[in-house]
C-alpha cells in the first residue's frame, strides 16, 4: 500500500531543504562578518593598549618632572 501523503511530505521536505539551505548560506555569510569584526576589534584593542601605555608614560613623566621642580624650587623664596 502507498503512502497518500507521499507527495505533500516530499513537498515539504523540499521546502524545509531548500529553508535549511539560505539558512547555511546565512549562517557563513554571518560568521564572515564576525570574522572580520573580529579583525577590525583587535586593531583597535592594539591601539587602545598603546595609548594606554603612552597616558602611562606621560603620567609618570609629568609626576617625576614636577617632583624635580618641587626640589629644586624647595630651597628659594617665592
Amino acid at each position: 500500500m502507498d503512502n497518500p501523503y507521499s507527495a505533500q511530505q516530499t513537498t515539504i521536505i523540499t521546502r524545509i531543504l531548500s529553508t535549511v539551505e539560505k539558512l547555511n548560506e546565512s549562517m557563513l555569510e554571518l560568521n564572515r562578518a564576525v570574522e572580520q569584526t573580529n579583525v577590525y576589534n583587535s586593531a583597535t584593542a592594539e591601539v587602545v593598549e598603546l595609548w594606554t601605555q603612552y597616558l602611562n608614560n606621560v603620567r609618570f613623566n609629568l609626576s617625576s618632572q614636577k617632583a624635580k621642580d618641587g626640589d629644586a624650587t624647595d630651597g628659594r623664596t617665592p
